[in-house]
């Protein structure tokens, strides 16, 4: 299990993390789920192939793989926005906003309902 363990580490390590989505970011997750499978108590229960399976996934997409194989006509999403501008709608501090923005909306409306 030692050398699926340096597997991973090279694996995460080209894993870029997004700090501005917190405990959101895949990126952290993949390192979470990693650091909890191979816990001393968790690594006996470990099936290898299964191990390779996730491994070989999880670095095709590191890799871009499908990004690359796949090329895109257009560079905007559903919503028309850019890479970009969906990081920046997606980050915490846009959904806190829109959070507060809709508990105040709810509220004007049942203060109104209960006048």
């Amino acid at each position: 299990m030692t050398t699926q363990y340096k597997k991973f580490t090279k694996l995460i390590a080209k894993w870029p993390l997004d700090l501005s989505k917190g405990d959101r970011d895949l990126g952290k997750i993949i390192r979470d789920k990693v650091k909890a499978a191979f816990e001393t108590s968790n690594s006996q229960k470990l099936n290898s192939e299964s191990c390779n399976q996730y491994y070989n996934s999880l670095n095709r997409l590191a890799d871009n793989h499908y990004k690359n194989k796949y090329k895109r006509k257009l560079h905007s999403s559903a919503t028309g926005l850019s890479t970009e501008e969906c990081n920046v709608v997606l980050s915490n501090e846009v959904l806190e906003y829109l959070k507060e923005e809709n508990k105040s909306f709810f509220q004007k409306i049942f203060r109104k309902d209960s006048q």
